[in-house]
């Protein structure tokens, strides 16, 4: 329950596939099973509940998150442990240790665009017209 005065903010991955990247290149992909699906469902849900008229799109942009890691394994092993049936394959961790190896200081990282969006409640009576108490 939002009051009419709050705000929501969502805040979910695209659905575009994460990249590992190298020394200024991508050198592959996180194989993240179903989580383009799943993250392109959150796009249409907050999309269908602005076309409702549940809420009022405020701001959104979207910006690249970035996850580091001293190694790809220690990258790799991240991605096992804290996502959902995601992985990093093995080409993409011996084209990323190729570019390291070439590219002193550099870290692998891991990017995602992430959608950021600000979101106002649009109050509805009973009758489900607008107005100022809570819906």
């Amino acid at each position: 329950m939002v009051k009419p005065t709050g705000w929501i903010v969502d805040l979910h991955p695209s659905a575009a596939r994460a990249s590992v990247e190298a020394a200024g290149a991508c050198t592959g992909y996180v194989d993240a099973d179903d989580a383009p699906l799943r993250h392109a469902a959150a796009g249409v849900a907050l999309a269908a509940a602005i076309d409702e008229g549940l809420f009022a799109l405020e701001q959104a942009l979207v910006f690249s998150f970035y996850t580091y890691g001293d190694t790809i394994e220690e990258l790799r092993d991240h991605v096992v442990e804290n996502w959902r049936s995601a992985r990093i394959d093995d080409d993409t961790i011996a084209r990323t240790r190729e570019r390291l190896r070439d590219s002193s200081g550099a870290r692998p990282r891991i990017r995602e665009e992430v959608h950021l969006s600000k979101l106002r409640p649009i109050a509805h009576s009973r009758s489900g017209r607008s107005s100022s108490g809570l819906w």
